[in-house]
């Protein structure tokens, strides 16, 4: 994949978070999860190049807030109009979700202004274009270690969601509204868990490498 440019780079990642889009049941849904291979997974993404992992990941956050939180939002609203007035719970699970939005897009903000930038100048460091001095003082002032574990809790916050609106479906006649909101929920998980194994065990695993190799050769 050396020669995709980063347009290619942005459909391939659109192409591979959307190819769950065309599951037929909710069985094949829960196959799909519980098939998930993290190994699999981290293997098919090695190949990419530091530069081109940080373009995948920033086209994932974009197809993340343009398209699969406004499918979620859009189901949810659906839900609480149609049954909110007789059912109050609803209306607290909606502003939890909105909650959960506003801090994964905090995250996503936080990845796209400070942990990439840090990646990409890293990048252009071992490339040459930074004095000793320059590569110096950035190392001295940040590190990889500043990022990380910052996944768990995004994660486990709608695996929550999810679970609350299992619980009210489970005491409700109204099966089919919830179905569509569960799934887009359960599906939405395992997209995150495999941006999150892509970042923390492709991505972060060759950054740490890079900046060992660059702290290296500032001591040497």
């Amino acid at each position: 994949m050396d020669q995709l440019s980063g347009k290619q780079i942005e459909n391939f990642a659109n192409s591979f978070f959307s190819q769950s889009q065309h599951l037929s049941s909710e069985e094949d849904l829960n196959q799909l999860i519980s098939d998930f291979d993290a190994d699999l997974l981290c293997s098919q993404m090695e190949s990419l190049s530091v530069d081109q992992l940080v373009k995948f990941l920033r086209a994932s956050h974009g197809y993340y807030l343009t398209k699969k939180l406004p499918e979620i939002e859009q189901s949810l609203a659906h839900i609480v109009n149609k049954f909110g007035s007789s059912h109050s719970l609803l209306a607290g699970l909606a502003v939890y979700f909105n909650n959960y939005k506003k801090k994964l897009v905090k995250h996503i903000r936080m990845e796209e202004e400070m942990f990439f930038p840090f990646i990409e100048t890293l990048a252009k460091a071992q490339e040459g274009k930074f004095t000793k001095k320059e590569l110096e003082l950035l190392l001295k002032n940040t590190t990889v270690e500043d990022f990380e574990d910052n996944h768990d809790s995004v994660e486990d916050e709608l695996r929550e969601v999810g679970q609350i609106i299992r619980e009210y479906a489970a005491k409700s006649d109204a099966i089919f509204p919830f179905s569509v909101f569960l799934n887009q929920v359960s599906l939405f998980e395992y997209e995150l868990r495999k941006h999150a194994v892509i970042e923390d065990m492709v991505l972060v695993k060759k950054v740490v490498e890079l900046e060992k190799e660059l702290r290296e050769n500032l001591a040497a």
